[in-house]
């Protein structure tokens, strides 16, 4: 006699959620919606979605366990600046700035608020060409490669200081490090710099 044991399925249990949340700032809710897939995806428990400024600013700050907020603008919003320092104070400190372009304005305004994630969303070929020193920005620059890895903390929001204590240097050194690739670049602008070697592919 044959014996047919059945079994019985257990259910799968479900992956429980973070409970951190995410600010998700932009004008076009298409591109509001897309961003809050892979957030959802990855276990954020709670999007947040904010059409502009004010809005987001009421609703980021009756949220609680900040994860990460993600803002569409471009520095020419002339509110951005104040916004991005607010989200800040409220507790939002990861912070990730997606811009139309990349250029100087657009770099200042990631230095001044500390962002270290900036996202260039359009395509760096489609814009015009803006010869710093007489060079092209897609040229080579010549800079070595402990000048990048300063650029490239630069554009992280470190101090000279910081940057000197990342690669065991003194400040003065990172001074001077800087102040020689801004004569290779003909700018002694920080932003400047940084805006320049990220549209000539140099620093991500």
């Amino acid at each position: 006699m044959t014996t047919v044991t059945q079994q019985t399925a257990l259910p799968r249990q479900r992956r429980a959620r973070s409970r951190l949340s995410a600010l998700v700032m932009s004008s076009d809710a298409a591109t509001r919606q897309s961003w809050s897939e892979p957030l959802r995806g990855v276990g954020i428990g709670n999007i947040v979605e904010a059409a502009g400024p004010h809005e987001a600013l009421t609703r980021g700050r009756s949220t609680t366990e900040h994860g990460v907020c993600v803002i569409q603008a471009a520095p020419q919003d002339g509110q951005l600046l104040q916004t991005v320092r607010e989200l800040k104070r409220q507790g939002w400190d990861r912070m990730v700035l997606v811009s139309p372009r990349c250029d100087v304005k657009t770099v200042r305004v990631a230095l001044a608020t500390r962002i270290r994630n900036l996202v260039v969303a359009g395509s760096v070929a489609e814009e015009k060409p803006n010869a710093v020193g007489g060079k092209s920005p897609k040229g080579n620059l010549a800079l070595s490669d402990r000048e990048i890895q300063v650029v490239q903390l630069v554009a992280n929001g470190h101090t000279n200081r910081s940057v000197g204590e990342q690669l065991s240097l003194s400040a003065l050194t990172v001074k001077s490090h800087l102040s020689r690739i801004g004569r290779k670049l003909g700018t002694g602008d920080r932003a400047q710099i940084v805006a320049t070697c990220m549209r000539a592919g140099l620093i991500g």
